[in-house]
């Protein structure tokens, strides 16, 4: 028997390890089931959720298939509409617009029948234009021509320096002098202006129009020859100052000032050497020579009789002050011989007033007892007046009493 428990223990042993293996299979397949089964319903809850989101996307899209029909529904109808009124207000507009443009059209219609006429003297009237610019075109190339000679550039410089001592009003004071000449030793000189100033003091004006270089530089073809021509202007102006200053005109006239002015009787003429020469006008000041065109000879002019007006101002006042101490002095004397009048005139009354009364006193009552005793004339002796009120006594202005 005891044999056999080792083999009885050994298939206890043996049935429970079976067991135990059996078990814990079993119970891993269990749990593999469950795990299986909770993965699957994980799977039908994901799949319900989405098929959830799916019938509402379609509910959504139904909704918007529905909007989107009931849109297009009404939007057609719109449409209709807008068509019916488009095609009104087409109609009315090219009512309007016709009856806006037929009266343009016949507006138009008479302009251009009006100006068919006129269109022929326009084209007329340009003939006659083109015929006058090449007429103005001659004369102004004889007029460059004219210019080329000193004479006649020297005779154009006067009348221009006149006209602008005209328009300044000095002729009208007679305050200037043209063409006036002085000897020195080296033959006569002779501006070809003098102005004078107050005081006895004068202003020498000498003219120059340095003109061939200038009208060279504007008949140039080429920049060089522009260019080259423009040098040469340069330097005529500055030959003209150097024998101007070397004239010395305010050693030759004992009034003058120190200074002689230049005249130029063109602006473009000076603003081309002063272009080109920055140094000009300094150099014109250095040498006492002051360069002026119109329109500053003008205002040179023009405060010069500005002068003069002030210095007859200043003469007239003075004559004023002699001319009042004069009627002064005369008034003094006819005061005096009024006062002589005035006491003649005292005594005069006197005189009267004593006679008067004589004659109430002595002559009238003899008189009237002839006419009591019936020698009286017809006619009555009238009552004398004497004289109660003296001539006023004559008092000067200054001597009467003030309150």
């Amino acid at each position: 028997m005891m044999e056999w428990l080792p083999a009885v223990l050994g298939f206890l042993i043996g049935a429970v390890l079976a067991w135990a293996i059996a078990t814990a299979r079993s119970k891993a397949r269990s749990a593999a089931a469950e795990a299986r089964e909770q993965e699957v319903r994980q799977q039908f809850q994901s799949r319900d959720t989405e098929l959830h989101d799916v019938r509402e996307k379609l509910a959504d899209s139904e909704r918007t298939r529905v909007a989107a029909e009931t849109l297009a529904g009404d939007t057609e109808r719109n449409l209709l509409q807008q068509r019916v009124l488009l095609e009104e207000a087409r109609n009315k507009l090219g009512e309007t617009f016709r009856s806006l443009v037929h009266p343009l059209e016949e507006a138009l219609s008479g302009y251009q029948r009006a100006t068919s006429g006129e269109l022929g003297s326009v084209a007329e009237q340009l003939r006659g234009v083109a015929q006058a610019e090449g007429k103005l075109q001659a004369e102004t190339a004889r007029l460059v021509n004219a210019l080329r000679s000193h004479q006649a550039r020297g005779r154009w410089g006067e009348i221009t320096l006149r006209r602008i001592v005209e328009l300044a009003g000095m002729s009208s004071y007679c305050d200037f002098s043209e063409q006036e000449s002085v000897s020195t030793e080296d033959g006569r000189l002779r501006p070809d202006m003098i102005v004078k100033l107050p005081a006895d003091r004068v202003v020498v004006v000498d003219s120059k129009v340095p003109l061939e270089g200038y009208l060279d530089a504007l008949e140039a073809v080429t920049e060089e020859e522009r260019e080259a021509a423009l040098t040469r202007h340069v330097a005529q102006v500055n030959q003209h100052i150097a024998r101007l200053a070397a004239k010395e005109y305010w050693s030759q006239f004992s009034a003058s000032s120190e200074f002689v002015v230049l005249f130029i009787p063109n602006d473009s003429f000076l603003a081309a050497a002063a272009e080109r020469d920055r140094n000009l006008l300094e150099t014109a000041l250095a040498k006492r020579i002051v360069i002026a065109t119109p329109a500053t000879l003008f205002a040179l002019l023009r405060a010069i009789e500005y002068g003069w007006r002030q210095a007859k101002l200043a003469d007239n006042a003075q004559r004023i002050s002699e001319l009042g101490q004069e009627l002064y002095d005369r008034l003094a004397t006819w005061a005096e011989h009024l006062n002589k009048v005035g006491a003649a005139l005292r005594d005069a009354m006197e005189s009267y007033n004593a006679a008067v009364g004589s004659l109430e006193m002595r002559v009238f009552p003899a008189a009237r007892k002839f006419k009591e005793l019936g020698a009286g004339g017809k006619r009555e002796i009238e009552e004398l007046e004497s004289i109660e009120q003296a001539p006023r006594p004559l008092t000067a202005p200054e001597r009467e009493e003030r309150p």
